[in-house]
């Protein structure tokens, strides 16, 4: 099936135009779909799986009729159409909310950012950018991103003879999580995941997904006893709270694999992530739900 948004609607950008025809846009940021560019909104569109919408978006966890945009006299409001899974706005579900510039819809799986004209070659250039380095579904950086600060912190360490520590984090059992409940409410778990990780996280750390249900923390300038309570601060986050989630709540537990070798023995990102990798497998082997690092042991 295409994954693909298919509109009615086509963005150009013409100096000459009336800037009230290029009010407002709509960008799809996950999955990721640089190519399709923005979409135009006119004073009333309608989103969802039938041809027949404004916007056609070729996606089962869309209704056919799932929301409607229209202008009014306090902006342009969203309107979910007794959509089956649901309006979100900025990670909140509603019936109707008059959007601002720089808010985030989800219909079913797909997500999208609103944008207004006020300095909109600047808003759409941040929201490609953000596209490139960050993951559409949860906020956290991407796998991408990763690759790159893992290259520059691991050479940092490496020229300063400095520490550093990650952590790779993988969901316990997800698969029965979207098996049971469905991938919507694994959807749920993940953002939820990101916005607990990141509340305990200081600035200088790096959380990034780089696979479906795994995440990697990279922590500058600790050593292994440090990267293993940060992650054991990350795994209480996780553990101590069900998640709340349309199928009610859930006890969702991870376990963690820490890597931070000696810097004189360090080579290369490869390395690092292998290392941490291991340590993940260790973690699952002795019963999930708790943090393996080197040297510093096993704590559940």
């Amino acid at each position: 099936m295409s994954q693909t948004v298919q509109s009615t609607v086509n963005y150009q950008h013409d100096s000459g135009m009336d800037t009230e025809a290029l009010s407002r846009f709509l960008v799809q940021i996950h999955p990721l779909d640089i190519d399709r560019g923005p979409l135009r909104l006119d004073d009333l569109v309608t989103l969802g799986r039938s041809s027949g919408c404004t916007i056609h978006i070729e996606d089962d966890s869309v209704s056919r009729q799932h929301a409607q945009i229209e202008r009014g006299v306090d902006g342009f409001q969203i309107t979910d159409l007794d959509s089956t899974n649901g309006v979100q706005v900025n990670n909140e579900f509603c019936n109707e909310k008059v959007l601002q510039s720089g808010d985030r819809i989800q219909l079913g799986s797909r997500v999208f950012r609103f944008l207004s004209d006020n300095d909109f070659e600047s808003q759409y250039h941040e929201t490609v950018y953000a596209m490139m380095t960050r993951d559409g579904l949860t906020g956290t950086y991407n796998k991408r991103y990763l690759v790159e600060c893992l290259g520059r912190e691991v050479s940092r360490c490496k020229r300063f003879d400095r520490p550093i520590a990650i952590a790779i984090l993988d969901i316990d059992h997800f698969k029965a999580v979207n098996d049971t409940y469905g991938h919507l409410v694994g959807d749920e778990v993940l953002k939820e995941l990101a916005i607990r990780l990141s509340g305990v996280l200081r600035n200088d750390e790096v959380l990034a997904r780089f696979g479906g249900e795994e995440f990697c923390v990279v922590m500058p300038e600790a050593d292994a006893a440090q990267g293993f309570k940060i992650a054991e601060r990350c795994r209480l986050a996780i553990c101590n709270t069900p998640f709340s989630t349309r199928a009610g709540k859930l006890d969702i537990t991870a376990s963690f694999g820490v890597a931070s070798p000696d810097p004189t023995t360090l080579t290369n990102p490869e390395m690092l992530m292998s290392e941490a990798d291991q340590r993940l497998y260790e973690a699952k082997r002795v019963g999930r739900n708790c943090v393996v690092a080197t040297p510093v042991g096993v704590r559940s």
